[in-house]
């Protein structure tokens, strides 16, 4: 080999020296070591560290917790509440126990929109809790199955300056799958100043079929807005069911419903079932609870209803099964008490609707009217009104026992066209009344075999106790005046 040709291989040589010596070296690998390091939300994020410790400890206020490191998962969101997430995509879970503040997902008082970081915090997990204070939202959150959101009641207010709608569940039509299932919302209250108008209420669900869900505890108040819709919205779709509803609790001012739940698009199907509105306090509404289409097994129990401008209890249309005992009534409505069960119109329900232990705070403006009420159990209901009892051709065969009637209006009880009801052992007055057509009245051809016996009829000036016209028929028997004596 030449002189020249031993230099090139030589440089040759050198070269490829040189490059291997210039190579980067592979970076060393990251080490999981057992220990737990003090940092904040924003330096976890940040953390580069190829040592890289298994729990991290939060020192945030009020986010503070421990954070165990999860090898396993490469794909979950960082949430901050219960997920952290460094810069190299490791996966750090809170350790808790119970339920999750709502302040870790970044649910404060000085946030302008809540309504996102309360959609997080319900993505992120099944049981949240809001901490006291004054919360606003502008945004819904969509509620999702297996979710508890609690508040201390009367502690977590939450303002909607812009919309009425705070928690919904709107869900297609067209999803053969969407269910809402083992919801409970508990303690939260509700301040609506918007002035737009809504098609939905403060809790609307709308569109998922729905089971075991519970509403309890709640404040509602619309007072400062223009225009309101319902506190509570519960819309049953075609082909979709609802089971097992509780609405317990709860204080609300609505300007038009409080409590709306509906079954219009399942025409003849009993799609909801099992529902119970009780203990609650509903005023100034239009209508402080409607319960409305083909329903089964409704108890509307122990609620104070005040100053509805219409309707204080509604029943409406093809509801069977119900029972609605020990409510109260104040103020003003047009009628307190509106019924109507079994809404094929021919009271065919076994029983009928039972109404018992329902009472008046002092003299209550309106009266009440039953439609479709089968062979109604209307017992020791003590009602001091303006207006009467009106009952209609398909509450028939129904049974009026023990009760304390006083109205001030030319009729107490009017049968229109409704037959073969009893009424025993009733006080039934209309003695402030200056101008009494009669105390009972049966009306009409259809109104035929009412029975009137052993009851206290207390007649206004004028009039009759009782009377029968335009083809109706009463028998009556051992009945009494005021003073005790007999009524022939």
């Amino acid at each position: 080999m030449t002189y020249s040709g031993i230099f090139k291989s030589m440089m040759l040589v050198a070269s490829f020296t040189v490059l291997a010596y210039c190579k980067p070296s592979d970076p060393e690998p990251d080490v999981f070591v057992e220990r737990e390091d003090a940092l904040s939300i924003a330096q976890v994020r940040a953390f580069t560290a190829s040592s890289v410790p298994t729990r991290i400890r939060i020192t945030d206020a009020g986010k503070e917790g421990v954070f165990k490191l999860d090898q396993t998962d490469h794909t979950s969101t960082d949430n901050m509440g219960i997920t952290l997430v460094t810069i190299k995509g490791y996966r750090y879970k809170r350790e808790f126990t119970g339920s999750a503040n709502g302040y870790w997902f970044g649910i404060t008082e000085s946030d302008d929109d809540i309504g996102p970081e309360l959609q997080v915090a319900i993505t992120a997990t099944d049981d949240i809790t809001i901490p006291d204070g004054t919360y606003t939202q502008i945004t819904n959150a969509n509620l999702r199955s297996n979710l508890t959101l609690r508040a201390n009641p009367g502690k977590a207010i939450i303002r909607l300056p812009k919309s009425h709608v705070s928690l919904g569940a709107l869900v297609s039509a067209t999803d053969p799958n969407a269910s809402l299932d083992n919801v409970m919302i508990d303690g939260l209250s509700w301040v609506v100043s918007s002035q737009e108008v809504g098609n939905y209420g403060t809790i609307s669900i709308d569109g998922p079929s729905v089971s075991n869900l519970t509403i309890q505890n709640c404040n509602g108040d619309d007072s400062a807005a223009k225009d309101s819709t319902n506190w509570l919205t519960l819309k049953i779709q075609a082909g979709r069911t609802a089971s097992n509803i509780i609405v317990r609790n709860n204080t609300v001012q609505a300007k038009r419903m409080a409590c709306e739940i509906f079954n219009h698009d399942n025409f003849n199907v009993y799609a909801g079932k099992n529902i119970v509105v009780s203990g609650n306090t509903f005023y100034n509404c239009h209508f402080g609870i409607s319960l409305s289409g083909p329903l089964d097994q409704l108890t509307v129990d122990n609620n104070y209803i005040k100053n509805c401008s219409l309707f204080g209890i509604e029943i409406a249309g093809a509801a069977q099964h119900v029972t609605i005992t020990n409510n109260k009534f104040e103020g003003v409505f047009d009628k307190f008490l509106e019924g109507s069960n079994d809404g094929g119109g021919n009271g065919s329900i076994v029983g009928g609707m039972v109404i018992s232990g329902n009472s008046t705070v002092g003299l209550c403006t309106g009266g009440i009217q039953l439609f479709n009420g089968g062979t109604v159990q209307f017992t020791k209901n003590v009602l001091k009104m303006t207006g009467m009892i009106e009952l209609f051709s398909s509450t028939a065969g129904g049974t009026f026992t023990d009760n304390v009637i006083e109205s001030s209006a030319t009729k107490a009880i009017i049968c229109d066209n409704s037959p073969n009801n009893t009424f025993a052992n009733n006080t039934i007055s209309n003695k402030t009344n200056a101008v009494n057509q009669a105390t009972f009245l049966a009306y009409g051809s259809k109104a035929t075999n009412n029975v009137l016996t052993g009851n206290k009829l207390i007649q206004g000036v004028g009039g009759k106790p009782y009377d029968a016209v335009l083809g109706a028929s009463c028998k009556a028997s051992m009945n009494y005046d005021g003073a005790g004596n007999p009524i022939p």
